[in-house]
């Protein structure tokens, strides 16, 4: 692989977030390190393909375009209300109303092969590192990227975990209706791997975050998508509307397993709810220690504090890499 195809691939995986010192120390986390560096791994609890954002529906010119709404902001705040609105019912019941909007929506127009995927979107990993010498983490700015639809790389048989975005839109596309059914295929589409502690509603919520990161999602594929996420074990749905790094008021569904340190949450629009990104929060207090490294420090975390934050700003499909929707 040249230096080229090198920079393409890290563009592809380019926002997943970095994995912490204390796995650094112990030889990096594979799959973060497979995120970073291009190599196609298994998937595993903590990795995130950022590779473009997930879509609801597409304009005639197919593109889909969020609004900021507010400004971003890296600080690792505590999880309060956003607004006084509540979001109403169980998660079950939040997320039917979402994908029965989403079914009567128009599907869009369908990417093809030669066309490339683009997107804007916000990242921070705040407080990721421990305080030391380093200067601190700058205030997140909007990051464009382009990649291609159909990506011979990444459909050699070789990729691993790394499939094409087209690879992955034909497997949502091929989605039965049954929600069980769904995760089941989820969950042979990205295993968790030979002795993996996760539970299965960690293997299904890996998975599933993986997948609504593919653009672009026609609605109805979306709805199936939802109603799956609402039968994984331990899924919850926040009773408020929270904000996510842009500002954006959003509905968060979150994974609650006994014992998880922190939960990853899915962002959704609370009136198109189409996909906005996604977040880890942290739920239980705890602290990273780094064996071997004396001169940093431990890093304490709280619950509530958020460790990970992606907002997508806009997405869309373009004939030409650099061009914009």
């Amino acid at each position: 692989m040249n230096v080229d195809e090198m920079k393409d691939v890290r563009e592809f995986r380019a926002g997943a977030p970095k994995p912490d010192r204390a796995r650094l120390a112990k030889g990096r986390d594979r799959l973060s390190s497979a995120a970073e560096r291009g190599r196609g791994r298994r998937l595993r609890a903590d990795w995130r393909l950022a590779a473009v954002g997930a879509a609801a529906a597409l304009t005639a010119v197919a593109v889909l375009a969020y609004g900021l709404g507010g400004g971003g902001h890296s600080g690792a705040e505590r999880t309060v209300p956003a607004t006084t609105r509540t979001v109403p019912g169980s998660v079950k019941e939040v997320l039917e109303r979402a994908a029965s909007t989403l079914e009567r929506a128009d599907p869009g127009p369908t990417p093809h092969a030669g066309q490339w995927i683009y997107e804007k979107e916000l990242s921070a990993t705040p407080g990721m590192w421990p305080k030391s010498t380093t200067q601190p983490e700058p205030e997140p700015k909007p990051r464009e990227r382009w990649v291609r639809y159909a990506d011979p790389r990444f459909e050699n048989g070789k990729e691993g975990d790394d499939r094409s975005m087209r690879e992955r839109l034909r497997f949502l596309d091929e989605l039965p209706d049954d929600p069980a059914a769904v995760l089941k295929k989820v969950r042979a589409y990205y295993p968790s791997g030979k002795g993996s502690t996760q539970s299965e509603g960690e293997q299904d919520m890996s998975g599933l975050r993986v997948l609504f990161a593919s653009q672009p999602i026609p609605p109805q594929t979306l709805a199936k998508m939802y109603r799956a996420l609402a039968t994984v074990p331990g899924a919850e749905v926040t009773d408020h509307l929270v904000r996510d790094l842009a500002g954006r008021d959003a509905i968060a569904v979150g994974h609650d397993d006994k014992g998880q340190k922190i939960r990853r949450e899915i962002l959704i629009d609370p009136h198109t709810y189409q996909y906005l990104g996604d977040r880890w929060v942290v739920v239980k207090d705890h602290k990273v220690s780094f064996p071997g490294a004396d001169d940093i420090p431990d890093r304490p975390w709280k619950a509530g504090d958020l460790m990970f934050q992606n907002a997508l700003l806009a997405a869309g499909v373009v004939d030409h890499k650099g061009d914009r929707p």
